[in-house]
């Protein structure tokens, strides 16, 4: 089998001595300009319309910059070139804003870390403290008519070529690193040690040989923040390298399990059983995988930390099979495995629907609500279950987004749901403000029939943004509880950006806070009930999490 090295797990040509062409000063000194930069880019009036091309600025001052030897020298050139700008305008009646509501990831105290002349740290903390408030060329909430709850980015794409110069490299880079640091609303606790971030990274982004390594290098930035929406793609990526096995792995006990999925069929031609621990890849010991795979992946937990690892253990170059190992019951059982790509994997779906609903006996029905895909199912359902017990209700799944906007009368009735969503403040980048969103009372446009009785909410790690919304909102109703294993800790909306070589990627946007504690960015959906797997219980039972369900609703019968 020939076999090519896969991006997210291609080695990075770079040892020890890292820094090759770039000194600690010379990498000290772009660290500093690209923060000063990123500042101007947001605050500075003649930069937010235009009137200075900043890419411009970053690529033509880059060769500058590293023939820089000193500090002093460094400081005699960033004060020129910032002496070039427009003199900046500041209103000391206006400051920025403050109260219980809002909340800020970039303040004065940031700018008093910047590695520049004095007097230029107070002319940047009076712009950030008491700057014109007016609209941004590089930033924007407004699409069309509508207004967005977050902002999005109006950059230059640099699509081509596929591997950028290195000041492209680098302008990647810096991009990147500034939205993170002032619209990334989780940036003090889930992006650790942003500051630091530009130093480790400048060397990488140079040292980048090819393209293979310029995406490794940049996929390995994304790692950085931990969030469960930190997505990457590019196109070439994703047409000839994302390659799954056909079931998942649950991270149990610091062992990766086989865990039944939708593929059962697929599951059983090629031998593979539910509870099989994976041992090694390729003759590659899974915990030297696990290690290596580990740099490159990211998540708002463990939980979703260790099932992106799992997901990626099985790319290991780009050929449809592999040779794995799994332990089962004490034995080593050593075989090819075929992987599937997206679209094969879709079209078996499509071959091989469950039920959308079932009698599970006892008065206990089993809603496979993620599935649901048009109004009429949806209805078809609700008559099914009015009788019902208890319903048990699949969230493990990602929802149809449609469905969600139209099944809540069915549910809820006249119920309105609240949530406080924190969003960026489009004149004061790095600063947060609350809001409380009220739903409007459901529209029933289906004449949806009303479920009033129990309902048990099934959840785990692969229970992400729409689906922990879905399944939070569904925590506040009457006579409902939640359970499972934690859920992936990542809703509210997120955001593409796209980046020199084509390539794009994302980070949660939005601040969200479930009423009564029903979510929390990283601990996900507030559990009633803790399901705790072991090699054996998933051995026991085709779907334990669902038995353990089914065992909870009878016993809430007794």
């Amino acid at each position: 089998m020939k076999k090519r090295a896969l991006l997210i797990i291609i080695p990075l040509t770079l040892a020890a001595g890292v820094l090759q062409a770039q000194n600690r000063q010379q990498v000290n000194n772009l660290a500093t300009f690209a923060r000063v930069w990123g500042f101007l880019k947001f605050y500075h009036p003649a930069v937010a319309n235009d009137t200075a091309n900043w890419d411009k600025q970053w690529l033509n001052s880059l060769l500058t910059i590293k023939k820089i030897e000193n500090n002093e020298e460094f400081k005699s050139f960033i004060t020129r070139w910032y002496s070039q700008l427009p003199k900046q305008k500041v209103d000391y009646s206006l400051s920025q804003p403050s109260g219980d509501s809002v909340f800020h990831v970039f303040d004065e105290g940031d700018i008093k870390t910047f590695a520049i002349p004095a007097q230029m740290k107070q002319e940047f903390t009076d712009l950030y403290l008491h700057h014109r408030p007016d609209s941004n060329r590089y930033v924007d909430n407004r699409y069309g008519k509508y207004t967005l709850d977050y902002v999005y980015f109006k950059e230059e794409e640099y699509t081509n070529p596929d591997y950028p110069d290195e000041a492209h490299r680098l302008l990647a880079l810096v991009r990147y690193w500034n939205i993170i640091n002032y619209f990334y609303p989780f940036k003090q606790g889930f992006a650790p040690n942003w500051n630091k971030v530009l130093a480790d990274f400048i060397p990488q982004f140079i040292n980048a040989a090819d393209k293979d390594e310029y995406r490794s290098v940049f996929l390995k930035l994304t790692a950085r923040i931990k969030d469960s929406h930190s997505f990457f793609k590019q196109e070439e990526f994703y047409a000839h390298r994302l390659q799954n096995a056909p079931f998942l792995l649950y991270y149990i006990d610091g062992k990766y399990i086989v865990a039944n999925d939708q593929y059962g069929e697929l599951m059983n031609k090629q031998g593979i059983k539910q509870g099989d621990e994976i041992i090694s890849i390729n003759n590659k010991n899974i915990k030297a995988c696990e290690d290596y795979i580990k740099q490159y992946c990211t998540g708002s937990n463990n939980a979703v930390l260790h099932r992106e690892i799992g997901r990626n253990l099985f790319r290991m170059d780009t050929a449809n099979s592999i040779q794995l190992t799994v332990r089962r019951n004490g034995k080593l059982i050593t075989q090819q495995l075929k992987l599937y790509s997206y679209g094969e994997l879709y079209q078996y779906r499509l071959k091989h629907q469950p039920k959308l609903w079932e009698d599970m006996g006892n008065g206990i029905f089993y809603v496979r609500f993620c599935k649901i895909t048009d109004g009429k199912q949806l209805k078809q359902m609700y008559d099914s279950i009015q009788n019902a017990k208890t319903v048990i209700w699949e969230m493990r799944d990602y929802p149809y987004f449609p469905t969600t906007q139209i099944y809540r009368p069915g549910i809820f009735g006249n119920q309105r749901s609240e949530e406080i969503n924190y969003n960026t403040d489009l004149f004061y980048p790095g600063t947060y403000r609350a809001h409380t969103d009220h739903d409007a009372a459901p529209t029933d446009t289906l004449n949806l029939p009303r479920y009033k009785g129990r309902l048990i909410v099934l959840v785990n790690e692969y229970t992400q943004s729409l689906a922990e919304s879905v399944a939070a909102a569904l925590k506040s109703r009457p006579n409902t509880i939640v359970i499972g294993r934690q859920t992936a800790g990542a809703t509210g909306n997120m955001f593409f950006t796209d980046y020199p070589g084509g390539i794009g990627a994302a980070y949660t946007a939005v601040k969200v806070v479930g009423s009564d504690g029903s979510f929390k960015q990283g601990q996900g959906v507030k559990l009633d009930k803790e399901i705790k797997l072991s090699v054996k219980k998933m051995q026991s039972v085709a779907d334990y999490e669902l038995e353990q369900a089914y065992q909870q609703a009878l016993k809430d019968l007794k």
